[in-house]
C-alpha cells in the first residue's frame, strides 16, 4: 500500500510541473535530482524535484525508494553559480530538512556544496555532497549526494 501511495504522490507532483513551468511567484528554476547516501538524515537513495527562487529558496521534495519516506528540505545558497570556468560554477549553501516514513518523523540540518555545470545556457547539471546533521529523533552526522539537472528561467 505504501508503495502505491508514493507512486500515486510522484505522479500527481510530475502532473505539476507545467504548472510551474512558466515561473509563478518567482520561481527561477525547476528539476529533477537523485540522491545517494544520507543527504537528509536516512541513508538510502531517491529521486525528486527541485524548485529554485533566486538564491533561496531552493526547495526539494524527495521520494527514498530503499526507505520508502518522503522527505522535503529547503536551502539557501549562500554562494550561488560563482564561476570557476566558462561552463562551470560551485555553489555553497545552508538549509533544513524534514521526513516522514512510516509513522516516523525526522527533522536536521543540511550543508549543501557543490558543481554546477552549464552545457547550454539556462540548463544546469550538478552534483552535491551534502552534509546532514539530523536533530530528530537523535543527533548524529550523515553525509550523502545529490545529482540533478535544472532549467533556469
Amino acid at each position: 500500500m505504501k508503495k502505491v501511495f508514493g507512486i500515486v504522490a510522484a505522479l500527481v507532483l510530475l502532473a505539476g510541473i507545467p504548472a510551474f513551468a512558466a515561473g509563478p511567484a518567482g520561481l527561477t528554476g525547476l528539476g529533477v535530482y537523485g540522491t545517494v547516501g544520507s543527504t537528509n538524515g536516512a541513508v538510502g537513495g531517491g529521486v525528486g524535484l527541485s524548485f529554485k527562487w533566486s538564491s533561496f529558496p531552493v526547495v526539494g521534495l524527495q521520494y527514498d525508494f530503499s526507505a520508502d519516506r518522503f522527505g522535503a528540505s529547503v536551502d539557501y545558497y549562500v554562494i550561488d553559480a560563482e564561476g570557476l570556468a566558462a561552463n562551470l560554477s560551485y555553489f555553497l549553501g545552508a538549509g533544513l530538512y524534514a521526513g516522514l516514513a512510516g509513522g516516523e518523523f525526522d527533522f536536521g540540518l543540511r550543508i549543501p556544496f557543490g558543481l554546477q555545470f552549464w552545457p547550454v545556457r539556462k540548463f544546469e547539471l550538478y552534483l552535491s555532497p551534502v552534509l546532514s546533521i539530523p536533530l530528530i529523533p537523535a543527533p548524529s552526522v550523515g553525509i550523502g549526494a545529490e545529482f540533478g539537472a535544472r532549467v533556469r528561467f
